[in-house]
């Protein structure tokens, strides 16, 4: 009798088990969370086009998360492009509690079909930038004025305070944004915004589509390390100390040759010109160009030092970077901007000081006449024939020597120091017993 209970108790485990397994792997909803945090640059694309069109069948929705001041408004257009064009529905969420989705981020998120804020965040504030100066021009505010209706238009969004957006540069929070229909849904967190959105219908392409979001498996999808890379050299700040220092080392190898600072200084020119607005496609390229050119130039003189090693990493990052995109205009709030060039300002300022301190050092070592503090071993031998008033080297404790006599020396000679003039040794011939 008890066999039989404990047969039917361990049965009942087994099935519960079973079922639930079948509920975690067969019907959770999987939701992909991408973070869009900072400034918006071509790595910002990179990383939806990752997910949105070469990942899009692991995940039923994607979830994308903004914390931004704006960016570049070429990547921003990219961006809403594959929002737009994707096989599955993309919600936007700007989060977390206090986060900004200004700018380039409000575009993204008047994009998504279903717009969500959490408690004290902000968005807005759409006029475009353009080297740190408001733009007023109307053929480029006309273009965006119209492209931010028609993306509230498209999603049965407030159309005229979406414009007010780009025109009055217009801020809202997450009440007013909700009560003047530019968003659907206040939440404070992912789960939250997803259990209020469930049962939801949405339209992806000509078919209506209904939303199954409680219980769902949210996945935070981390950044490949290309976007990594990408974003850090797409970085404004970045991208100026990196120039600031590879100009100051490229002066630096020029004042004192033979180090590698010439190479070093090109190469971290190119990388800051990728945040500048240059081709990133292009600056790999030449990066590649380069480093086969040190590897080869390393064949042939086997130096085994900075030429080598620069080769290496010059080739490296070309590779990485082979695929980028050009950024043009920014979309980003003009207190963004002030903040970047205080910073700028002040850490070019010290670079600036520790670079000409080590300039001026350099050229003052290659100025300076060499002078031969201390005189080596007494005896050792000769490398080279030295004849009266000429010069040669001699070898002193496995060390080379510069060195001249007053008497003919043969090479392998031993030969005796017996004092200095300038920074030559001055020898005379041992004579073998």
């Amino acid at each position: 009798m008890k066999k039989s209970y404990w047969l039917l108790f361990t049965t009942l485990i087994l099935l519960n088990l079973f079922i639930l397994i079948l509920n975690i792997n067969g019907e959770q909803v999987k939701v992909a969370w991408l973070k869009i945090e900072g400034y918006i640059s071509p790595a910002t694309t990179e990383y939806v086009k990752t997910f949105l069109t070469e990942r899009w069948e692991d995940y039923e929705l994607f979830l994308i998360t903004l914390d931004t001041l704006g960016g570049e408004a070429e990547a921003t257009l990219e961006i809403i492009k594959h929002i737009q064009n994707s096989e599955k529905p993309v919600f936007c969420f700007v989060y977390p509690e206090g986060a900004n989705a200004m700018s380039a981020g409000t575009y993204i998120l008047m994009a998504c079909k279903i717009a969500g804020m959490a408690p004290y965040t902000q968005i807005g504030a759409c006029q475009p930038v353009v080297g740190g100066t408001p733009v007023n021009d109307t053929k480029t505010i006309n273009f965006l004025t119209e492209k931010i209706a028609s993306l509230a238009r498209m999603n049965n969004r407030n159309e005229s305070v979406a414009r007010l957006f780009v025109t009055k540069n217009l801020v809202l929070g997450p009440e007013e944004a909700l009560k003047k229909k530019v968003i659907e849904v206040v939440a404070r967190n992912p789960r939250e915004f997803l259990d209020k959105i469930n049962g939801w219908n949405v339209t992806i392409g000509d078919k209506i589509v209904k939303i199954e979001t409680r219980d769902s498996l949210i996945i935070e999808v981390d950044k490949p390390l290309n976007v990594y890379f990408m974003e850090a050299l797409s970085n404004p700040l970045i991208s100026s100390i990196l120039l600031a220092v590879g100009i100051m080392t490229l002066i630096l190898g020029f004042a004192s040759p033979g180090w590698g600072a010439e190479v070093a200084g090109g190469i971290l020119i190119l990388l800051g010109l990728i945040g500048q607005g240059f081709d990133v496609n292009l600056i790999g390229l030449l990066l590649i160009g380069i480093g086969a050119a040190l590897l080869v130039y390393e064949v042939f003189t086997h130096t085994f030092g900075a030429v080598a090693v620069g080769g290496i990493l010059s080739l490296g990052i070309g590779i990485v970077l082979i695929a980028g995109s050009p950024p043009r205009e920014q979309l980003i709030s003009q207190l963004w901007f002030n903040e970047l060039l205080k910073t700028i300002s002040i850490i070019l300022i010290l670079i600036s000081f520790f670079f000409g301190f080590l300039i001026y050092k350099a050229i003052q070592a290659v100025r300076s006449k060499p002078y031969l503090r201390e005189i080596p071993s007494e005896y050792g031998k000769a490398v080279d024939p030295i004849s009266p008033g000429a010069e040669g080297y001699v070898k002193l404790d496995g060390e080379l020597w510069r060195a001249t006599s007053k008497k003919e020396v043969k090479p392998g000679q031993r030969i005796k120091v017996v004092g200095k003039v300038s920074d030559l040794l001055l020898i005379e011939p041992v004579e073998e017993e």
